[in-house]
């Protein structure tokens, strides 16, 4: 039977991105479009009876919107990562969800667009993370797409710091005791992919005075871990635990 992946959606309903999300992390799950289903936290929070129901959640990015946001529905979204993990559910949030989950648990998040990431970023599993039984199928080094203007400044306790930046420390975790796992690259995205989002949302990432036409250069050139295909494919089938 294949497996059902529920992508709660941090995104405004009407944003084309919204939609390229889902198609992004239904083929890196390696799943029909049609397993993933979606769900707008603009809506309010899923149901956990229907939460149940799926082998995974997904929470990807925001696009315009921070997590240090006063908005509703960005407060109801973090109650929603925290009932997800309540519910035990094998779980993976990137960028945004990554900063949320954090933020939820009691980490610090903080805004520093001159610490911004963009495009393929070279990171390092750390010593836990080569022993995970999910992350290790990366390779010790690694690329990992990337783009943000906020960053997990201090992870919350009870995580296990899996992977590592030179200009941002904290890039991946998994809470501890639970299949919930978080990254501040995304792991649904490819060089390509990345390109198709800077471009919608060029006015967000592009610093004032620079050149896109250097910036989409920098980005054609970024390069992709194949390995990386293969942790929410993993993950919806249950391939994380020893």
């Amino acid at each position: 039977m294949t497996p059902r992946a529920l992508l709660v959606s941090l995104r405004d309903p009407h944003d084309p991105m919204a939609a390229h999300e889902r198609r992004c992390f239904a083929l890196r799950a390696d799943l029909p479009e049609a397993a993933v289903d979606v769900h707008p936290m603009t809506e309010g929070r899923p149901d956990p009876g229907r939460v149940r129901t799926y082998d995974a959640v997904f929470f990807g990015g925001s696009g315009a919107y921070s997590v240090l946001d006063d908005v509703p529905w960005i407060r109801a979204g973090l109650d929603t990562v925290l009932e997800v993990l309540d519910l035990r559910r094998p779980a993976w949030a990137s960028c945004f969800g990554f900063q949320g989950l954090s933020l939820a648990l009691g980490g610090e998040v903080v805004r520093d667009d001159a610490r911004q990431e963009l495009g393929a970023v070279a990171l390092a599993l750390t010593p836990a993370g080569e022993a995970d039984p999910l992350v290790s199928v990366l390779p010790r080094a690694f690329w990992g797409q990337e783009g943000h203007h906020d960053h997990v400044d201090r992870l919350p306790d009870g995580v296990t710091l899996l992977a590592t930046g030179q200009q941002i420390p904290n890039q991946a975790f998994r809470v501890d005791g639970a299949p919930f796992y978080a990254s501040q690259f995304h792991p649904e995205l490819t060089s390509a992919s990345t390109i198709e989002r800077f471009v919608h949302y060029q006015s967000l990432y592009q610093a004032p005075g620079s050149d896109a036409e250097v910036i989409l250069a920098t980005l054609r050139a970024g390069e992709d871990t194949p390995e990386m295909a293969q942790l929410l494919a993993r993950l919806v089938r249950g391939q994380y635990a020893t």
